[in-house]
């Protein structure tokens, strides 16, 4: 669905690339909810630069929901955003300032041999969900992250 090679100053062929990442996610978010597996909801700005939702998973049958947001760099979509989960902030070792999880070793490689079929479904797909499915058990056995039966809601 990615074929377009252009980013946020790219004029034209940037909405045209939005076009695309949109298809791209509607697709993906169906197929996860077809498949009862969906796992987040994503909208963006007007321009298509800043994007941010909610993304949620299971550790011991309770939901853990945070925030998310990540703005499209400049270099996009050579380049691959870099997602923030901001509550969790300096809470793990896989996060760099601001709340920025860490794509480096496994996913960055792989999005740059990918470039532009690459886009912000992969970056959720292969970034985001991973993530989440290594460091929050991790957070949770240490006791960083808590889930407060009474409100169901997340205690950081």
């Amino acid at each position: 669905l990615l074929t377009i090679r252009a980013g946020p100053r790219d004029g034209e062929a940037w909405k045209n690339r939005c076009k695309q990442e949109l298809q791209s996610l509607i697709k993906y978010v169906k197929s996860n909810k077809d498949q009862d597996k969906d796992w987040f909801t994503i909208k963006c700005n007007k321009t298509g630069t800043t994007w941010e939702g909610k993304c949620w998973t299971f550790h011991d049958k309770l939901k853990y929901e945070f925030d998310f947001c990540f703005d499209i760099p400049v270099g996009y979509p050579a380049t691959s955003p870099e997602i923030r989960v901001p509550i969790l902030d300096g809470k793990t070792a896989k996060m760099y300032h601001g709340g920025k999880i860490c794509l480096t070793i496994h996913f960055k490689p792989l999005w740059g041999k990918n470039a532009p079929r690459f886009g912000i479904a992969h970056a959720m797909a292969l970034g985001l969900g991973p993530w989440l499915a290594a460091e929050i058990p991790d957070l949770v056995a240490r006791g960083v992250v808590k889930h407060d039966q009474d409100s169901k809601t997340i205690v950081v």
